[in-house]
């Protein structure tokens, strides 16, 4: 849902698909479009629009998140790049693609360990 431009008709039905699923409409609203935010079962807040919004309330909070979401776009980004080299196996030379595999490989186990320590 990031990124996505949504109208105000999809907005209003992702807001009650959230009410259906037994989401808790907040009084607070998301700083970015001003819809209110939803609280789910799973204590995840979300703007309908923008999709995970995080409540911080002090510094170290916000210091916690940002660690958490590079970590998180770090994660992600080598498991995509391990992804479209498994791809290019067949197409390259394998002992090249398998050391670029290795690599980020490497990087994905270290950020998850990072991760695991942070959220101790």
């Amino acid at each position: 849902m990031s990124g996505e431009t949504i109208n105000r008709e999809e907005a209003i039905k992702k807001m009650a698909e959230l009410l259906r699923s037994g989401a808790a409409m907040l009084a607070e609203t998301c700083p970015i479009c001003g819809s209110p935010l939803f609280k789910l079962k799973s204590g995840e807040i979300i703007c309908p629009i923008h999709g995970r919004v995080y409540m911080v309330s002090r510094d170290e909070e916000i210091s916690k998140i940002s660690t958490e979401t590079v970590l998180m776009k770090l994660e992600n980004l080598a498991s995509s790049r391990i992804d479209a080299l498994m791809k290019r196996l067949s197409e390259e030379d394998e002992e090249e693609v398998l050391e670029s595999i290795s690599r980020w490989l490497d990087i994905l186990l270290k950020v998850r360990s990072v991760k695991k320590e942070h959220s101790k």
